[in-house]
């Protein structure tokens, strides 16, 4: 028997991550993805750094952040139905604000920092 090609190699592992991206977490982190690049799209200035690294972050804080989504939306007062169809959702969502939130976080990080060593001066 002979060894499979590298061609034979590359079609398994598409196929492979294709099967990966149909799945769950898939479906989850390509919403968010979708939600960094949406995000990017819509601002005023773009850079293409900007949206690789929005795209990129979109995928985790699906991930992270789609679970607390519902209860964000529902803190807020919004109906949000009870359906399993709406995790791709949640996470474009996270993916959407994920950037915002991360932003914001570091902005209240860099002020205590900054606040902090000026108060030692």
């Amino acid at each position: 028997m002979t060894d499979p090609s590298g061609i034979d190699k590359l079609v398994v592992m598409l196929a492979s991550v294709a099967t990966w991206l149909s799945g769950e977490v898939g479906r989850v982190l390509l919403a968010g993805a979708s939600g960094g690049l949406v995000r990017w799209l819509v601002q005023e200035k773009r850079r293409l750094r900007d949206g690789v690294i929005a795209v990129v972050a979109g995928a985790p804080s699906a991930f992270y952040l789609g679970p607390a989504v519902p209860g964000l939306m529902e803190f807020a007062g919004m109906r949000v139905a009870d359906s399993p169809n709406m995790t791709q959702t949640f996470g474009f969502l996270a993916g959407l604000g994920g950037m915002s939130l991360a932003k914001a976080l570091i902005g209240l990080i860099e002020a205590r920092v900054t606040s902090g060593s000026e108060e030692q001066r």
